[in-house]
């Protein structure tokens, strides 16, 4: 069992480097393996997970060496995130079958799978490592991989936003390396545990402001937070469908997650306070809830409007950490794995809609509902799910994080919540008033039909997830409220 943890993240990176290889001859092999290597990876952190639940957090020391010398990999309640990853990257292989076989030549499919994997080690990896360089590695094998599929499928406007993403990414990664570097120049560490003990006697407030707020500011951007967000709406809205379930489902929450892993180096610092930090991802957090259904309100391009729909959610959880208190903290750790759930399932459903039709505006996808009722059926539970409306997966995280407000006398935000979910109702119930109560506006849309089962299956099942996610919402709040109460400010 303890090898399990390394292998999680190994395992992927290495099949991943081997996929176009053992794939050469064959493209066609490039899914199944890489079908196969995801399962095992899914099966590795439901066992990671139960061991979390029954013994609590651990640790695996590479090369056995420990900490600070050695490179520690610890997994905790927040790491059951894992479970999560694992699980969206799998329905995402099954589902890119039929999609990938029309949108990419047979060449580049084992490349594409290559580069699924890879990701998905990255993410493992990230949300596993207890070391701060590592943390920094991972991250770049995530956007790197990220970078190279939001292009993997060519055309016009692809390749321009891949190089928007590089560009904002590669300036953020630039900004969290550099305060990496002033935390291991105050600590001599790169162990996250032992630079938290260490950071409590400096005596040098400045550095290590900078190095909080740098990376509080590289972290957001990774994470496309409100006004910081210019790289993703064409992004997710241009890569092929998978991708942009990818990118939108997890690789977005890197960003927020990091806030969750490095926040805690800073709590028992003296010579800084986090509160003023907090307040301003609240406050950030708020704005991103409103400007992001504000740009979505007035999309026509169902995937452009999913993209700004992110940026929005994004917001809740930031708005939950930034609240830093037990319930709104729960609140913000539920809906990085919800909205996971969701998002997949919308950007999975409006691709194989945009797949069987040829067509992604709200005009001229009317009527689309009464032809394609099962991917409109799961594409509408995911809308009442982004909503917030009970008993669906986006529920229990946004309530949560109301009450979370209320409990820190900040009615304020609580109304600035509810606001942003009208607003979310109000430009998703455009999709749905389109698809189900508006004729077709061209003859060609009644003759399509639903996807191949292998894309309309994952969709069906990601729906499920969602009404599950909300009917079993206190499940997670159970499983991570260990990691909430050690968090500065959950307890």
């Amino acid at each position: 069992m303890d090898l399990w943890l390394p292998l999680a993240a190994g395992v992927p990176l290495v099949a991943g480097a081997l996929t176009p290889a053992i794939a050469r001859r064959h493209p066609g092999l490039a899914r199944p393996w890489a079908l196969a290597v995801t399962a095992w990876v899914l099966a590795a952190t439901v066992g990671l997970t139960r061991r979390v639940v029954l013994e609590g957090p651990f640790s695996y020391p590479l090369g056995g060496w420990a900490r600070p010398y050695g490179i520690e990999l610890r997994f905790d309640e927040f790491s059951a995130a894992a479970v999560v990853i694992a699980l969206v990257a799998g329905l995402v292989l099954v589902y890119s079958g039929p999609y990938m076989r029309v949108a990419l030549r047979e060449a580049r499919l084992p490349w594409y799978y290559s580069l699924l994997l890879i990701n998905l080690g990255g993410l493992i990896g990230f949300v596993t490592t207890g070391d701060l360089f590592n943390l920094f590695v991972f991250m770049e094998i995530v956007s790197v991989s990220s970078y190279a599929l939001v292009a993997v499928a060519g055309g016009r406007i692809a390749p321009l936003a891949a190089f928007k993403y590089l560009i904002a990414g590669a300036v953020s990664s630039a900004l969290i390396l550099f305060c990496i570097g002033v935390l291991h120049a105050l600590t001599g560490s790169l162990n996250m545990a032992d630079i938290a003990a260490r950071l409590a006697t400096a005596e040098a407030p400045a550095p290590i402001l900078l190095a909080l707020a740098g990376l509080t500011a590289g972290l957001m951007v990774k994470s496309a937070l409100f006004p910081m967000h210019a790289w993703l709406p064409d992004a997710h809205a241009s890569a092929p469908s998978p991708v942009s379930a990818i990118l939108s489902a997890l690789v977005v929450k890197v960003g927020v997650f990091g806030l969750l892993r490095v926040y805690p180096m800073f709590a028992a610092a003296e010579a800084v306070r986090l509160a003023p930090m907090y307040e301003i991802l609240a406050w950030l957090g708020a704005l991103s809830i409103v400007a992001g259904a504000l740009f979505a309100l007035f999309q026509q391009d169902i995937k452009l409007m999913l993209a700004y729909s992110t940026i929005s959610n994004i917001g809740y959880i930031v708005l939950g950490i930034g609240l830093a208190n037990e319930r709104a903290m729960t609140g913000a750790g539920i809906h990085i794995a919800n909205h996971a759930i969701i998002k997949a399932t919308l950007f999975l459903a409006a691709g194989a809609i945009i797949h069987q039709t040829g067509r992604r505006t709200l005009h001229a996808l009317r009527g689309v509902g009464h032809v394609m009722p099962w991917t409109c059926l799961a594409l509408a539970v995911g809308v009442f799910s982004i909503v917030g409306l009970p008993p669906t997966a986006g529920f229990p995280g946004k309530w949560y994080i109301a009450l979370g407000a209320l409990d820190a006398g900040r009615p304020g935000f609580a109304v600035v919540l509810l606001a942003g979910a009208v607003l979310i109702f109000v430009y998703y119930i455009r999709i749905l008033n389109a698809f189900y109560f508006r004729s077709p506006s061209e003859v060609g849309m009644l003759s399509a039909r639903e996807a191949p089962a292998a894309m309309l299956l994952p969709v069906l099942v990601l729906a499920v997830l969602c009404l599950a996610g909300g009917l079993l919402g206190r499940w997670p709040a159970m499983l991570i409220g260990p990691a909430i109460a050690r968090f500065p400010g959950g307890g």
